[in-house]
């Protein structure tokens, strides 16, 4: 196994071993199976979004600073996501190292709002989204 990434393996504990539940294999596998066509459908809403939303995006760079950064910390959370898509359909560590990178990023970019409902969303995104990385974190192998 490939040196462990940040906080991978302070983390792995709490979401396997310490964990309420384990998820059964056959239902990892199903998440395994359909990740690759949910970054799809990930790509697929960023870029349409990004079409649609440009103006948006810009006025929010001048309408407050702390959404600014977030925004930009969601960019890089999407894009690490993006290049997991070649990995993930071959399960390959390095794939869910960018998918585990990504949701960092994006339970940052909540907490950096430094709001309410930014705090709440990313205390649940990384619960759930840690939770069924971690649980899924040995079909992906070198």
């Amino acid at each position: 196994m490939e040196k462990p990434t940040f906080l991978e393996q302070e983390l792995a504990p709490v979401f396997t071993e310490k964990a309420p539940f384990q998820l059964p294999d056959d239902i990892r596998e199903i998440i395994v199976k359909i990740i690759p066509y949910l970054i799809i459908v990930q790509i697929v809403f960023f870029v349409l979004s990004m079409l649609g939303g440009g103006s948006v995006i810009l006025a929010a760079f001048s309408a407050n600073l702390l959404y600014s950064i977030s925004a930009l910390i969601s960019l890089a959370g999407a894009i690490i996501g993006m290049l997991a898509l070649p990995g993930s359909f071959k399960r390959t560590r390095e794939s869910w190292v960018k998918m585990y990178q990504a949701q960092l990023l994006f339970v940052l970019a909540s907490l950096v709002t430094l709001t309410i409902s930014g705090f709440i969303s990313g205390l649940f995104s990384l619960a759930v989204g840690l939770f069924l990385l971690f649980q899924i974190r040995p079909k992906y192998v070198n």
